[in-house]
């Protein structure tokens, strides 16, 4: 069987895009969901961070190249991207044809201290606050990475239950009601107190000192249990 001259057929490039989620102020009594959303000179407008494949390169190895090139952060060792979809109309970018293979990370905003490009706020419909029409189809890419990032963080209508804070926006330890402040921040609604408690206290365990929980201080209102997420074996 003589095999087909491969050089014959057309290819698209491969770009890799990623929407990059944090919450702001996770410890405060009003966090906020952001997105991070770069201004392009090349051509001008805003997008989010990405870059062509090169050759022989591993998505992986994109992935980790855009962070470092055009974001300016470092990739760690803890550092999960969530593949999203391939995203190929033909006519998403109007300069060659291009697909895209577009992730999610989820980082903490310490993390994003040194990040190029600004933290733009979601909103309650999942759109960007103030921020215009977006490049190529990243608004559909910035759509699919929050509505996957707000399916792991509600846990209403769901027989199985959601972890606390599933991308660990919130550092340890924290509150109860610093916890279910970053779920609404995540998913953009208030929830009940009491059914949010009953759902997240299994994954939870307290800080303990001396065989006794440890009490917040600083905070509005009486001292509450601080409490870390449960090692589950």
């Amino acid at each position: 069987m003589v095999s087909a001259d491969l050089d014959s057929f057309p290819r698209p490039g491969v770009t890799v895009d990623l929407s990059i989620l944090t919450v702001v102020r996770p410890t405060d009594i009003n966090p906020e969901l952001r997105l991070l959303v770069q201004d392009r000179t090349d051509p001008v407008g805003r997008a989010l961070p990405g870059g062509f494949m090169r050759e022989r390169a591993t998505v992986a190895q994109t992935v980790d190249d855009v962070l470092r090139r055009k974001v300016g952060i470092n990739p760690s060792d803890g550092l999960h991207p969530r593949l999203l979809r391939v995203f190929d109309d033909p006519t998403r970018d109007d300069r060659t044809w291009a697909i895209s293979v577009a992730h999610s990370i989820s980082l903490t905003e310490s993390a994003l201290g040194a990040a190029t490009g600004d933290l733009v706020e979601v909103a309650r419909d999942g759109t960007l606050r103030g921020e215009g029409r977006l490049m190529f189809d990243h608004d559909a890419i910035v759509a699919a990475a929050v509505s996957a990032l707000r399916e792991r963080y509600e846990f209403r209508y769901r027989y199985v239950d959601t972890f606390p804070d599933p991308d660990g926006f919130l550092p340890e330890p924290f509150t109860l009601h610093q916890l279910r402040k970053v779920h609404e921040a995540v998913i953009g609604t208030s929830l009940h107190k009491d059914n949010f408690a009953r759902r997240m206290k299994p994954y939870l365990e307290p800080l303990l000192r001396d065989g006794e929980p440890v009490r917040s201080d600083g905070l509005r209102g009486r001292p509450a249990t601080l409490y870390r997420r449960a090692r589950i074996e």
